[in-house]
């Protein structure tokens, strides 16, 4: 019988979760799906919060992560609320844009999630935040697979590493 390989450095990690507001006790996911993703553990490329959590897990295991929002998606900070001028947006469906939409701008650093807070005469007030940012937030995760990294696979840890633009949710921050 084959040991059960434990989630550490250097392993390939596949995982599926579904994310909850904490406070709030929400699914994050309106559809209800749960999220699969696949990293190499170890080079900071899911949430900090995340990646403490799942070490020394293995495959088949259930477990739920609570993430403070440091650990998490950040704080909300106030800088990234902006208004911007609605003339020259250049943003399909511009003219139909509605509070609580998302829309994917770009800007000096490339492109980025911004949503819709306010719809004004001659402006919008958009917030860049993450979505989750500033919020106590819940993973219930379960662990499909674990298995050795390959050299491959470690170099291109290594390489989004670097980045270090993006967790794997989908939406660029900081750590």
């Amino acid at each position: 019988m084959t040991p059960t390989l434990s989630i550490g450095p250097d392993t390939h990690v596949t995982i599926s979760y579904t994310l909850f507001d904490q406070e709030q006790g929400t699914q994050v996911i309106d559809d209800g799906e749960r999220v699969t993703i696949s990293y190499v553990h170890g080079y900071g490329l899911i949430l900090p919060a995340l990646e403490r959590g799942l070490a020394g897990e293995s495959r088949g295991s259930h477990l739920s992560v609570i993430a403070e929002p440091d650990d998490a998606f950040g704080p909300h900070e106030a800088e990234g609320v902006l208004e911007i001028d609605r003339e020259g947006l250049d943003l399909e469906g511009a003219d139909t844009l509605e509070p609580g939409v998302e829309v994917v701008a770009s800007g000096e650093d490339g492109e980025f999630l911004m949503r819709v807070l306010e719809v004004r005469p001659d402006s919008l007030l958009v917030d860049t935040n993450h979505p989750m940012a500033g919020k106590r937030v819940r993973f219930e995760v379960d662990i499909l697979e674990v298995r050795a990294a390959t050299d491959v696979e470690v170099d291109e840890a290594q390489r989004a590493a670097e980045d270090d633009d993006e967790c794997g949710c989908g939406h660029p921050h900081h750590h």
